[in-house]
């Protein structure tokens, strides 16, 4: 189901979540909660044929090719998160057919991943998360098919740094924002209850 929401701070969006419980907002702070199964666009969908569970945020406020813009948020796993294998996003920048920029969260290991399938391209910046307690990331991206931009950094230590670079396929036609959490997993696999909470999230020209 769609929930929709209040437009967030430079941009407008709605939850993809299987159900209202998966998802909750209060003071200021959004949790985003997933079971196993949770397919959000129902048993005949997209994700329960792949075996995609996920209760995201879909920002449909999109940025143009060859534009600079700073996203911001506080990010926020408990002290009791189940590690777990297969991956977590917990926040992607998509390009209309897959995530370019995407956090993987896996077995307590936390990466920034840059993802150009078109360009054979795919590097992970590995960086501290931790628990418990509310993580700030910052990121700047110039979205090009060559002279692509991104600085990205997590409580205040700068993490990537990269210009120059094939950032986007050449067809894409415009990025947009997912956050939450969303897995990809397989047949036959039972994941846990896993929840991430968000606060203060930003979108804004560069």
């Amino acid at each position: 189901m769609k929930i929709i929401c209040p437009d967030g701070n430079g941009y407008a969006y709605y939850v993809q979540a299987v159900d209202e419980s998966r998802y909750i907002r209060a003071r200021g702070v959004e949790t985003f909660i997933v079971k196993a199964g949770d397919y959000w666009n129902g048993p005949e969908g997209s994700d329960a044929a792949n075996f995609r569970e996920r209760c995201e945020a879909r920002v449909t406020t999109e940025d143009a090719i060859g534009s600079t813009w700073r996203y911001q948020f506080h990010l926020q796993i408990p002290q009791g998160y189940p590690e777990y294998s297969p991956k977590q996003t917990l926040g992607q920048w998509h390009n209309g057919t897959y995530d370019t920029v995407f956090n993987r969260y896996e077995e307590g290991v936390f990466t920034i991943c840059l993802n150009n399938k078109e360009a054979g391209s795919f590097v992970e910046y590995q960086t501290p998360l931790n628990k418990g307690v509310w993580n700030t990331f910052v990121y700047t991206f110039t979205w090009h098919a060559s002279l692509g931009a991104i600085a990205a950094s997590v409580n205040g230590r700068t993490v990537v740094k990269e210009t120059g670079i094939p950032l986007v396929p050449a067809t894409t036609q415009s990025m947009h924002f997912k956050y939450g959490i969303y897995r990809n997993m397989r047949a036959g696999l039972v994941g846990p209850v896993q929840e991430a909470s968000y606060r203060l999230v930003s979108r804004a020209a560069g």
